[in-house]
């Protein structure tokens, strides 16, 4: 039986739904710069020759991303936002890199690790400029420094050696004087081994632990005084932890744990009481053990992205859940659009590396923009960030509620030919158009 606008009245009687779920079904893609080796392919955005493989992309709550860059013979940061940007500083490196693969951005700074664990970190500006320079030593007599992650305000957090023990420390400059807070040490008795930490702008800090007694791990996250609450241990549920953690602006947390019933990795958020499962090895798509190798991101909403092994084409794959939904949002032979074109996102190195779209780690922004480095099947690696679709096309008096008012303002578009009653966009108005509209409505809002 074809649609009509009886049943559609009808349809609005019976259903009342929220326009907008939680977590969105429909995203953009927009590629901010490609690198290229091969003299055939040119860079976008990016110079010739130059590389992004391996390298930690991070995104700013505008959209905007930073990324280390291999350049022949040097190295750098891209910094750009909505497909523009370029090199923001660079500098010569011989032997050893100069910076690391890990950088955080925030508020238009750049904080990032200097390339060797004795060489300390440092404070850009987005356009380029030193702000700070973070040398080892300090009131805490730093003597390496891996992981640093950044507040709004400036300041960095990192794990930095003190000797044969290890600090989290938070560390800035006020007014010219360097202040530098531990949080946690190991010669409190409390841990042995202190993993690399992430911060939040309330300088509340989550980290994997190995306690010095008790269970073999400990995610714990601390306040801005050092005060701990443990996230999730081992011996309660879990059997291991990936290392990195990721904390959202709100205090929520994503971590990676292997189940002890079953040995499957869960990635997980825990909102300072409650564990919510995310995605599992056990997901129809999802290949167990790759859920070990990167650790999820996560912001304030509750979205956690993470990378994992596609068991449907057995390749690399980006995914974002809330814990009610998991939404796919790259995959091996996916089109994108690039400077060069639509190209299949993914490329097939063989042997053991297999098939591999995503490159590093990747990131999120509290306006749910995920940020991702992909391998393109020229063999170039793009970065890219993902925005969700907003807005319910069937909603159309926008109160983001799909009721009886939306079906009678389609109706009246409907009679009076209005362009938004042209649900199936060809240009004329039949019961095509209601057909359409009633998927539309039935099927709710991202």
């Amino acid at each position: 039986m074809m649609p009509t606008p009886a049943r559609l009245a009808m349809l609005a009687i019976l259903t009342q739904s929220p326009a907008l779920a939680e977590l969105p079904t429909e995203w953009t893609i927009e590629l901010q710069c490609r690198s290229s080796l091969d003299g055939s392919i040119p860079a976008y955005n990016l110079p010739f020759p130059s590389s992004l493989s391996s390298q930690y992309v991070s995104i700013g709550e505008q959209g905007d991303v930073a990324i280390r860059v291999i350049l022949g013979g040097a190295e750098g940061v891209f910094y750009g936002q909505d497909g523009s940007g370029g090199l923001i500083f660079s500098a010569p490196a011989p032997v050893d890199p100069v910076w690391s693969t890990t950088l955080d951005l925030r508020n238009s700074m750049i904080a990032i690790e200097l390339g060797g664990f004795g060489d300390g970190a440092q404070l850009f500006s987005t356009a380029g400029v030193l702000l700070e320079d973070f040398i080892l030593g300090g009131s805490e007599g730093i003597s390496g420094i891996s992981g640093i992650t950044l507040a709004s305000d400036g300041a960095v957090c990192y794990r930095g050696d003190f000797g044969f023990e290890d600090k989290i420390v938070i560390d800035q400059f006020v007014d010219g004087s360097r202040m530098q807070t531990s949080i946690a040490n190991t010669f409190s008795g409390d841990y042995s081994f202190l993993f690399a930490p992430e911060m939040n702008d309330a300088r509340q800090v989550v980290g994997n632990t190995i306690p010095e007694t008790g269970p073999s791990r400990r995610i714990v996250r601390f306040d801005e005084m050092g005060v701990a609450t443990t996230v999730a241990e081992t011996g309660s549920g879990w059997s291991g932890f990936v290392n990195s953690t990721a904390i959202a602006q709100s205090g929520d947390v994503a971590f990676s744990a292997r189940r002890s019933s079953d040995s499957q990795w869960v990635v997980n958020k825990w909102d300072g009481s409650t564990t919510t499962p995310i995605a599992a090895g056990d997901n129809e798509d999802i290949q167990n053990t790759s859920l070990a190798n990167f650790p999820p991101v996560i912001n304030s909403n509750g979205w956690v992205a993470f990378r994992a092994t596609d068991e449907s084409n057995d390749a690399t794959a980006l995914w974002v859940g809330d814990g009610q939904s998991l939404v796919k949002i790259a995959e091996f032979d996916q089109m994108v659009e690039t400077d060069l074109g639509m190209l299949p996102l993914g490329f097939d190195f063989g042997g053991l590396d297999g098939k591999q779209v995503t490159s590093g780690v990747v990131d999120i922004n509290d306006n749910g923009q995920i940020a991702f480095s992909a391998f393109l099947r020229n063999g170039t690696v793009g970065v890219f960030v993902a925005t969700p679709v907003e807005g319910c096309e069937p909603d159309l008096n926008d109160d983001d509620v799909l009721d009886f008012f939306d079906i009678s303002a389609f109706l009246t578009a409907y009679g009076n030919m209005d362009p938004i009653a042209d649900f199936n966009n060809d240009g004329g108005f039949d019961f095509f158009d209601i057909s359409a509209f009633l998927t539309a409505f039935s099927a709710g809002c991202p």
